[in-house]
């Protein structure tokens, strides 16, 4: 057994906004897999470079140290998954391949301990009807075990040499690396819309009520599914997810890239997902976050849509506190030639928009993953990887105040203070808005975007009052458009000046 090369990287950052925020340049070879973070903020990444898997672990302060690990000779090893194990070591799964990075390939898992050194490896093969596992893995720990969900490819059957398919495949390890069962996921019965093909949408969750393992992904015809399995992999469930949150247009909508990080009840879990716009434009593409019940129902919803720009839940979802859900997307303007730039949009379980971050100055860069501290802030990751732009991995701590969350309050005030429907106009610091004229006992939401249609916030009117007082200081000087509304119907709106 070969001891991983290891290399230290000083990349203590030659800037520091404050002290909350920093940004670390891996390297311009890398790739970045999963990850996750731990309780003082460092974060565990696994990925590869050239032909080498590789370990990263981030420290707080934005230094990092990085491991390698070496393929076997003419191969290429990209590790895909991490886990943490009970005594304090890490389960890590990759394939080993050729060079090129679409071929199918071997699975490579390795136990580590807390020092990274290797304690156990080993090489699984394909069954003997496949071609080899392609880059498709999801992981989760299920009570002392880790699952394990794999994308295998083979040839389809009675269909001209050439034709592959995709298919997943189920393990179950114990945490010393051992084999306990494998089952692949075939499309004939007992399993009908057991197939995935989609490998950016896999994620293993746990169920808290049958403590099933619950695999989002996509089945047939690339809907996405929520499908139930229990400890010996049998399916017991399988749920299309689709959107009922509006009765009327049920038809079609059916959503992509579905991202789920947190149950918000034993019945309900938040999601980010992909959607088309409701006019069924399926080339433009909007970002939901919403509640989505055990069956795959989406029963509530806010939605980011502007008419010229593409958004894409991309990189995921990480949840800090009830106030605190961090949504990585990609966006672009709807002529597609223009360059993409990654975004973070700061959300409550509510589904209240409180606040974003749009990383214009990184063009051509995605969402890899977002991790949240124990402070209440996030720690984005994300990759340049196109024509115009080395592939360099960035990692970024925010705080939650870089998202410029805008506060709100009901208040009573006299009907003589009430000097219009929206003032001071210029605002500086706050902005009230006269809410007398709503409707009592309904819930209602405020609206704010720029000039650009950019939305600033959208969030829930709590409170008992006759004047909406929104803190706009965070705002940057321009015009900016309000509306509040019930069930998607206006009742007000105005322009204001924040100056």
């Amino acid at each position: 057994m070969k001891r991983p090369i290891l290399l230290i990287l000083c990349a203590l950052l030659p800037f520091v906004v404050f002290a909350q925020q920093w940004e670390t340049i891996l390297s311009d070879t890398v790739s970045i897999s999963s990850g996750f973070i731990n309780e003082d903020n460092t974060v565990e990444l696994v990925g590869y470079s050239g032909n080498y898997g590789v370990y990263f672990r981030v420290f707080g302060d934005g230094r990092y140290e990085t491991i390698t690990f070496p393929a076997p000779e003419g191969k290429k090893l990209v590790l895909q998954t991490l886990t943490p194990l009970d005594n304090g070591g890490y389960f890590v799964s990759g394939r080993i391949m050729n060079n090129r990075l679409n071929d199918s390939g071997e699975l490579k898992i390795m136990i580590l301990d807390d020092d990274l050194n290797v304690v156990k490896e080993q090489t699984l093969q394909v069954a003997d009807d496949f071609l080899g596992f392609t880059d498709g893995a999801a992981v989760m720990d299920d009570d002392g075990t880790i699952v394990l969900l794999k994308t295998a490819r083979r040839e389809k059957p009675n269909f001209p040499p050439g034709s592959f398919e995709s298919r997943g495949v189920l393990f179950r390890f114990t945490q010393s690396g051992d084999s306990l069962n494998c089952r692949y996921l075939l499309a004939d019965p007992p399993d009908p819309i057991c197939y995935i093909y989609q490998i950016e949408s896999q994620k293993l969750i746990n169920d808290p009520i049958s403590s099933q393992t619950i695999a989002v992904c996509a089945g047939q015809g690339g809907l996405q599914s929520l499908l139930y399995f229990d400890y010996d992999f049998n399916l017991t469930n399988d749920y299309f997810i689709d959107d009922v949150s509006l009765p009327e247009l049920t038809s079609g909508k059916y959503v992509n890239n579905p991202h789920v990080g947190y149950w918000y009840n034993a019945n309900e879990m938040l999601l980010a997902a992909t959607q088309r716009d409701p006019d069924h434009n399926v080339n433009h593409p909007h970002l939901l976050v919403g509640k989505m019940n055990r069956e795959g129902e989406i029963i509530e919803k806010a939605e980011i849509n502007k008419p010229d720009t593409l958004f894409y839940a991309y990189g995921g979802m990480a949840y800090a506190n009830d106030s605190t859900v961090y949504v990585a997307t990609r966006c672009h303007t709807v002529s597609w030639l223009d360059p993409l730039y990654p975004c973070a949009y700061l959300v409550s379980t509510g589904l209240e928009i409180l606040g974003k971050v749009e990383l214009w100055d990184e063009l051509d860069y995605f969402p890899q993953a977002v991790f949240p501290t124990n402070d209440g802030g996030c720690v984005y990751c994300i990759k340049g990887d196109s024509w115009y732009v080395e592939p360099t991995v960035k990692i970024i701590r925010f705080s939650r105040e870089d998202f410029n969350p805008i506060p709100c309050s009901v208040k009573d005030v006299s009907q003589e203070a009430i000097t219009a429907s929206a003032y001071p106009n210029p605002a500086k610091d706050e902005l009230n808005i006269d809410i007398s004229g709503l409707p009592e006992h309904n819930e209602h939401r405020i609206q704010i975007t720029d000039a650009l249609g950019h939305i600033c916030m959208d969030r829930i009117i709590r409170g008992e009052g006759n004047v909406l007082t929104v803190g706009v200081a965070g705002l940057s000087k321009g015009i900016y458009t309000y509306k509040i509304y019930d069930n998607k119907k206006t009742l007000s709106s105005g322009k204001f000046v924040k100056e």
